[in-house]
């Protein structure tokens, strides 16, 4: 979860068109944070169809996500599904949890987005 991994979904996600399309009327800020060796916060701001990806995020985070490092990278890769880690208590969920049936079709559209950048991206820590 670098600068340059943040960075990377940035582009694509803002060039990437399914999601400009559903999020035309949406205002929407996502905020993850993993907690490692030290703490790493980004959020995704959707601002009627405008998407971008920053490190930190200087916005009330609508949704919030907090997991460690191991469980963040499972989520990515997609060897674990985000209720599966809420209900095994790997993960925390913040703020107002109807954002993610309200807004379901954006959602959809980030996996896309992870999906894309999924193959490219490469971690490199001990997972034990």
């Amino acid at each position: 979860m670098s600068d340059a991994w943040i960075d990377k979904l940035n582009s694509v996600a803002q060039s990437h068109l399914g999601l400009s399309e559903v999020a035309t009327d949406i205002e929407l800020v996502i905020e993850y944070r993993v907690v490692g060796e030290t703490l790493t916060i980004w959020q995704i701001k959707i601002d009627k169809g405008n998407t971008t990806v920053t490190a930190n995020g200087d916005s009330m985070p609508d949704v919030w996500y907090e997991t460690d490092l191991s469980t963040a990278v499972a989520l990515f890769e997609g060897t674990i599904d985000p209720l599966t880690a809420i209900i095994e208590g790997k993960m925390e969920i913040g703020g107002d949890p109807r954002v993610l049936l309200d807004k379901s079709i954006v959602f959809e559209q980030l996996e896309n987005i992870f999906e894309t950048i999924r193959p490219t991206t490469v971690f490199d820590f001990d997972r034990e």
